[in-house]
């Protein structure tokens, strides 16, 4: 392979350098503070201002460059944006980051290569260095020591070490120590949609090396120093998930399939008879007429409008799943009509392709043509009108019987710029995703998308949240859902979760009453199984059980005024809303080995029970005070403790100087929310609580409440202060305060006036009732 020999020329740009290394030409420019996109053309034709993506956001490009300043020395030429540098080697070019430590990050070893049509990267590992990110991948969530490809995958029932598998999302974010003992962290982002690999020292343990079968030499590095600066400047660049109605973080309902409309219609009834809470119910694909895309079986659903009228007024909304492939038979509208406006792919010769999916033969939709996405969103808005609320997209990858995609050489548009399903596979997925929420935004412009899809590549979170695809009833799966999870969070997706109780096979009552108390933190909170398998409700494996889920369904519930606070955050933050402890302890060394623990947000430490007949759980507590938050025993940390963990407990610690907002115990989103618990951990530190209308984009127009906490708090002290930014009026009426860990009764004044308070001695717990509009509460 072919690499950049000797700089023979350079010239400045705007936010960079352009250089001439032999016949290559080499471009490193700055898009924003911190990200610095390095791009190769290998035969030295000149650059566009940008290059084609799909996975950055057009708002990033239009940016205009940072300055930068370049100095130019004997054996080196260093560009310098702030706190960061780029130093370029002259002979041969080679180059690496620098940051606020001055240790050298991603430094090149063989640097960009190439061979015909094959690219790749290849940069030296430092000592001690450790890589995560990747998206949704098997095995343990740090990547160091192993390679990985990525090329969409349907891999249903996959194995724990399977790779590839559904989505692609090739970017990864490293943690390299430095001379002075801490971690400096930086990402990189190799935006290719073709066939690509990564390589974590697992063939060449000195080496790390990333590379594609095709495409653009093109990747950003994404600065540091911390974990979440480098998450905040991946999503400016490839976006982030705009805020969810509030509905969808309720609890979801699915199997393969609930049919026909009476079993629908008894199954939301049994939730509300059990005082289960339920806000969706999912209909996969028997809900259709053969199987054919956008249609309602007639005998099975005969009126789902008035099906979705019905349930709607029980607080639960329907999500249908949709498939790309549109079944070969003339007469069907869909065919007739796809055909009449030329939106499917075909091959070189102009046939069109036809692969065998769930109806038959079908021909697909080519999602790179926006012709073709405006097409199928048409029958998104007739859905909608219908009363769907969202849109379970599958199959995806794209899946295709027997072969397990289209073959490489069918044409796509690809915007307009032409070029073959090599180029297209692994984005067929995203741009589906795209076209059903542009739908979504096109014909109900006035309420929030819900779309779920199962196939995805990089800024998926624009469109979708997703799920860990066809997994299985087996406890390795269960740990393999959280670090999916975290995974996915790590690589710009905040929203996703994994089919409860596992989709293939039968989950043993305790299986599934561990996997229901997962799915209680879990962004997307939703059983599934598969066709065939027993029921995967949660009153099939007994009362024990069934009480489990109502105890989790129902902290779910009371945990959403903090779950969708923290979905503001990462709109603002681009943080993930699950979080490996290291994110935040990143300079505590233990906290880069766990996997089997969580943040959920950054005032949550969950620690889930992973293993069949534990009853017991060792949890290792990073530094500072937490509190057991069913219990309010306290520990003090840095600390490897063992907790109690019977079936009916999910271990949950609270961070010190904590304020928890926790709403009523409510069977659905609709009901009215009056009523919210502030709870007060002793410490110095805070909390937010942020409030809109749950369903409309006003919050874009300021119409939002966000009230940030600041708390200095002690067993004998308290000051708590409010300040509110926003002009949403809140619907909150009581607001009661809750200070744990109190030494007995004291006075409090909210605003200077006395409060009346009430102290439970048991837990040492201390309620006052607030005014919701207060500013300052003390003792």
């Amino acid at each position: 392979m072919e690499s950049l020999g000797a700089l023979t020329a350079s010239q400045p740009i705007a936010g960079g350098l352009e250089l001439q290394a032999g016949p290559a030409r080499l471009r490193i420019q700055a898009l924003a503070d911190g990200i610095f996109r390095v791009w190769v053309h290998p035969d030295g034709r000149p650059f566009p201002a940008h290059p084609f993506s799909y996975a950055v956001r057009p708002e990033s490009f239009a940016a205009a460059p940072p300055s930068v300043t370049l100095h130019r020395g004997e054996d080196h030429l260093v560009l310098v944006l702030g706190a960061w540098r780029v130093v370029v080697q002259r002979d041969p070019v080679r180059l690496h980051f620098e940051g606020p430590s001055g240790t050298p990050l991603a430094a090149d070893s063989f640097g960009p290569v190439w061979e015909a049509d094959r690219i790749a990267v290849w940069k030296r590992r430092a000592e001690g260095e450790r890589f995560f990110g990747l998206g949704e991948k098997t095995g343990r969530l740090e990547r160091t020591g192993r390679a990985y490809e990525n090329w969409n995958t349907d891999d249903s029932g996959y194995d724990t070490r399977d790779d590839p598998l559904y989505k692609t999302i090739p970017f990864y974010l490293a943690l390299c120590p430095t001379a002075d003992q801490h971690v400096e962290t930086y990402g990189i982002f190799f935006d290719n949609t073709f066939r690509s690999w990564f390589d974590f020292g697992g063939r060449a343990p000195e080496h790390v090396s990333f590379g594609a079968d095709g495409g653009a030499l093109v990747y950003y590095f994404l600065a540091g120093p911390t974990p979440a600066d480098v998450l905040r400047r991946y999503t400016w660049l490839t976006g982030r998930f705009a805020l969810p109605p509030r509905w969808a973080l309720g609890y979801h309902q699915s199997r393969w399939s609930y049919y026909p409309e009476a079993v629908v219609r008894a199954l939301v009834a049994e939730f509300r008879a059990r005082g289960l809470p339920l806000d969706v119910v999912h209909l996969d694909i028997h809900y259709m007429d053969g199987y054919r895309i956008f249609t309602w079986d007639p005998e099975r659903f005969p009126d789902p409008k008035r099906l979705a009228e019905d349930l709607r007024r029980e607080g639960v909304r329907l999500v249908t799943i949709v498939d790309p492939g549109v079944k070969v038979d003339p007469g069907y509208r869909l065919h007739d009509e796809g055909l009449a406006e030329d939106v499917f792919v075909r091959y070189p010769d102009g046939r069109l392709y036809a692969g065998e999916v769930w109806p038959g033969r079908c021909y697909f939709p080519d999602f790179t043509d926006p012709k073709a996405r405006d097409w199928f969103g048409r029958y998104v808005g007739e859905f909608l009108r219908t009363g769907v609320a969202g849109f379970w997209c599958d199959m995806n990858e794209p899946s295709v019987f027997g072969g397990g995609t289209m073959p490489d050489l069918v044409v796509h548009r690809l915007e307009g710029r032409g070029g073959t399903h090599r180029e297209a596979h692994n984005v067929y997925g995203l741009l589906m995703a795209r076209a059903v929420w542009e739908a979504c935004r096109r014909h109900a412009p006035d309420r929030r998308p819900f779309v779920i899809t199962r196939a995805a590549y990089a800024g998926v979170q624009r469109y979708a949240c997703v799920w860990t695809g066809d997994n299985v009833a087996d406890w390795s799966h269960l740990h393999q859902a959280l670090t999916m999870m975290l995974s996915l969070g790590l690589s710009g997706e905040p929203f996703s979760g994994s089919d409860i109780g596992g989709f293939i096979g039968t989950p043993t009552p305790e299986l599934y009453a561990r996997w229901i108390q997962l799915g209680a933190c879990s962004p997307l909170f939703r059983t599934h199984t598969a066709h065939g398998t027993p029921a995967q409700e949660p009153w099939s494996f007994g009362e024990e059980v069934e009480a489990i889920a109502r105890k989790y369904l129902t902290w779910r519930y009371r945990l959403l005024p903090y779950l969708y606070t923290c979905f503001a955050e990462h709109l603002r933050t681009g943080l993930p809303v699950l979080r490996p402890l290291w994110l935040h302890h990143f300079d505590d060394p233990r906290t880069h080995d766990i996997e089997d623990a969580f943040l959920l947000g950054p005032h949550l430490l969950v620690a889930p029970v992973l293993e069949p007949g534990a009853r017991t759980r060792r949890v290792y507590l990073p530094a500072g005070r937490w509190y057991d938050f069913w219990s309010d025993r306290c520990y003090e940390g840095p600390a490897d403790v063992l907790v109690e963990a019977p079936l009916d407990v999910l271990p949950v610690f609270v961070r010190s100087g904590t304020v928890l907002p926790l709403g009523p115990a409510v069977q659905h989103t609709d009901e009215p929310c009056e009523f919210l618990e502030l709870h007060v951990y002793p410490g110095t530190g805070g909390g937010t609580l942020y409030e809109d209308d749950g369903h409309s984009w006003a919050y874009e127009s300021g119409a939002f409440r966000r009230t940030t906490f600041t708390l200095e708090a002690s067993a004998t002290t308290l000051s708590l202060k409010a300040d509110v930014e926003g002009t949403y009026r809140s619907p909150l009426k009581h607001l009661t305060l809750c200070w744990h860990d109190c030494d007995g009764p004291a006075q409090l004044k909210v605003d200077g006036r006395v409060a009346a308070v009430r102290y439970e001695t048991t837990r040492r717990l201390l309620y006052a009732e607030l005014s919701v509009h207060f500013a300052h509460v003390r003792t």
